[in-house]
């Protein structure tokens, strides 16, 4: 492990911060609406087009598309953190981005990552059709796994894509996810709840709604 003195001088990167960009975090986000952001006037007027409001995305997030690789030296960073995002990547780019979030870490360093849990909600919706069937429950469920289609057509489709609304590209339960971690050499993976983590500062980053219907995970490269 990183002496003290070395390790106090390593980042924490938050991939796909959204809107919550806290100091003392490296915040990377590489949604649409938050590069159209940095042209605010032609931001503006592509979500009057649209009919949506402008997303206030803070000035300090870089602009990354982690999917291409996370652009730090080897062993320079202390702890990772990511929710909600993962599931938003393809089977395929989900692993390069795990397999670098590795890379990246020191020795000791922390990875924490949130995710939709597929048990849970498959499961809620399970257990309310064996109740009392409805059609809802299946409206909600595919809902609550972001399958739903874009409720426009044409150039409104269009925009609405393009402006942050993405679907999800794959899904995990606690095998799956725990799967993945191991596979690129973590070590130590524990489930977390809220706030409960190996990285002091956590509460900069933690929401508490986003563990709903979810799953925390955080392994430790050793």
């Amino acid at each position: 492990m990183a002496s003290d003195s070395t390790h106090n001088e390593l980042v924490k990167l938050q991939l796909g911060c959204g809107l919550n960009a806290p100091l003392g975090w490296v915040n990377i986000d590489a949604s649409f609406t938050a590069r159209l952001s940095k042209w605010r006037v032609f931001y503006n007027v592509i979500c009057k087009v649209a009919h949506t409001e402008p997303v206030p995305w803070p000035k300090n997030i870089i602009i990354a598309d982690v999917r291409k690789g996370i652009t730090f030296p080897d062993g320079s960073v202390k702890a990772i953190y990511s929710s909600h995002m993962l599931e938003h990547l393809g089977f395929e780019a989900a692993n390069f981005v795990i397999k670098e979030c590795y890379r990246c870490l020191c020795r000791g360093g922390i990875i924490r990552m949130i995710v939709p849990d597929l048990y849970q909600i498959s499961k809620k919706y399970t257990d309310l059709m064996t109740i009392s069937p409805k059609v809802e429950h299946s409206q909600n469920y595919l809902h609550s796994i972001n399958l739903q289609k874009a409720p426009y057509k044409g150039v409104l489709k269009f925009f609405y894509k393009m402006l942050g609304h993405t679907q999800h590209q794959h899904m995990y339960d606690e095998c799956s996810f725990r799967e993945l971690l191991e596979k690129h050499g973590f070590k130590n993976i524990q489930k977390m709840d809220y706030r409960q983590s190996r990285i002091s500062d956590i509460s900069a980053v933690e929401n508490r709604g986003r563990y709903e219907m979810s799953i925390c995970l955080e392994g430790m490269k050793e």
